[in-house]
């Protein structure tokens, strides 16, 4: 196995399991919210939000998990594709030094 530039391959590894967790919290936050601000009537009202029916905390809910929902996937996303652009570019140099005939020994 090649020992070169494993700390960059370790980062892209780290960035991607985090974009894996992104993504995981922002599916479960489509269930959580809604649940956690439907019981919430006092505190929104005692935030200033106006509610007008008795179910109108878990519509806000919804909407909320919804927007977490989509903001938790599109930067779940965006950080795995920055630790597998990570190893493409690592991968991208060992293919060229390859290409070139430019070997140098890289004691362990």
């Amino acid at each position: 196995m090649n020992k070169r530039y494993q700390g960059l391959r370790l980062v892209g590894l780290v960035l991607k399991i985090a974009g894996g967790l992104e993504m995981a919290f922002g599916v479960v936050s489509v269930v959580l919210i809604p649940l956690v601000l439907s019981g919430a009537q006092n505190a929104l009202i005692q935030l200033g939000i106006p509610l007008n029916s008795p179910g109108s905390a878990l519509w806000i809910g919804i909407a909320a998990g919804i927007a977490i929902l989509f903001l938790g996937v599109v930067t779940g996303l965006l950080t795995f594709a920055l630790g597998e652009l990570i190893n493409v570019v690592v991968d991208i140099e060992l293919n060229t030094r390859g290409i070139t005939g430019i070997e140098t020994s890289v004691d362990a």
